[in-house]
């Protein structure tokens, strides 16, 4: 999913939910179970008044972070009170030290380790033009069908599939092992492309096969337009519904487009926030659609709100989890 531009705008004021978290609306999800896959991550972050090659910044602003679309997920899943499975792949030294990270935002880590290659990173680069990012999957990128457990799939009322690291190692041919794992289930699957480039390095109509019998998609905007090779995004909206019943599109700072097959697709405003950092905000807005989507699938306009509020919250903090 792609990050909202960096432009601010006034922040919200969302009411109080149980345990003190502010989260605007009535509880959703209560009594569900989410499944979260994918990639599980460190993050460098990299604030810089460095404009190009060759420059030194020695105030730069230099962060470690726990990363990966999938853990960001997880946790604001966890944070909203959710209850929720992550599945991922990291280093071996790196166990125990993210999966304390998953337990301490109340998710129940089923962590794998690979002793032949690393944990995967992302570093961001920020400067006050523009953000540069670059990811390695490691670890992440072998993930397989084989590391996710039958019982939890069985017992989960969404399975979430996300992060590019899932077209590592076996590509397309591994990605739809994956999805076909999460639909042996009776869950139904949501899924983050989480990546144009990587799109475009498979290709649109391979990547769409792939994901064959998905329920949900959720691609920001440029992997709806690499996804289809549609010139706007209202147009790869109605291209992507021909293949996955409810399409929602992230758009940044201009909200979010549902899209439904036979409909026209519906735009719903972004939730005002104060931009404080960019990263994570599209994992907590699916964080917040897919937990209001599981307890009410057909109130999807309702779902989406709930995630502007929720990737609100998320622009408000630095790194792309939240506060535990």
């Amino acid at each position: 999913m792609s990050l909202p531009s960096e432009r601010s705008v006034p922040p919200s004021r969302p009411a109080e939910a149980a345990g003190g978290r502010a989260v605007a609306g009535r509880r959703r999800g209560v009594g569900k179970r989410f499944l979260v896959i994918g990639d599980v991550l460190d993050g460098v972050l990299v604030q810089t008044r460095a404009t190009g090659p060759g420059d030194h910044d020695p105030a730069a602003s230099i962060r470690h972070r726990p990363a990966g679309a999938a853990g960001n997920t997880a946790t604001w899943l966890g944070w909203l009170g959710a209850e929720v499975d992550l599945v991922g792949r990291v280093g071996v030294d790196d166990v125990y030290r993210h999966a304390r990270a998953l337990e301490d935002a109340g998710v129940r880590p089923h962590i794998h380790h690979d002793a032949g290659t690393s944990t995967g990173v992302v570093v961001s680069v920020r400067n006050a033009r523009a953000r540069t990012s670059m990811s390695d999957g490691a670890a992440s990128s072998l993930i397989t069908a084989d590391d996710v457990p039958d019982e939890l799939v069985a017992r989960a009322d969404i399975v979430h599939l996300t992060g590019e690291a899932m077209l590592g190692a076996g590509g397309v041919e591994r990605l739809a092992a994956l999805v076909a794992r999460a639909r042996s289930g009776p869950a139904r699957v949501s899924f983050d492309p989480s990546s144009a480039a990587v799109v475009r390095a498979v290709g649109g109509p391979a990547f769409l096969d792939a994901i064959a019998g998905v329920d949900l998609l959720v691609p920001g905007a440029a992997e709806a337009l690499a996804l289809t090779g549609a010139p706007d995004v209202v147009e790869a909206t109605r291209i992507l519904t021909r293949a996955v019943p409810l399409v929602v599109v992230t758009l940044g700072h201009d909200g979010v487009l549902v899209g439904r097959p036979g409909r026209t697709p519906q735009r719903v405003p972004a939730t005002a926030a104060t931009v404080v950092d960019t990263i994570g905000a599209g994992d907590a807005f699916a964080a917040g659609f897919i937990r209001a989507w599981a307890t009410d699938p057909v109130r999807v306009g309702a779902a989406a709100r709930e995630g502007t509020r929720v990737a609100a919250r998320a622009l408000g903090f630095v790194g792309g989890r939240p506060p535990v």
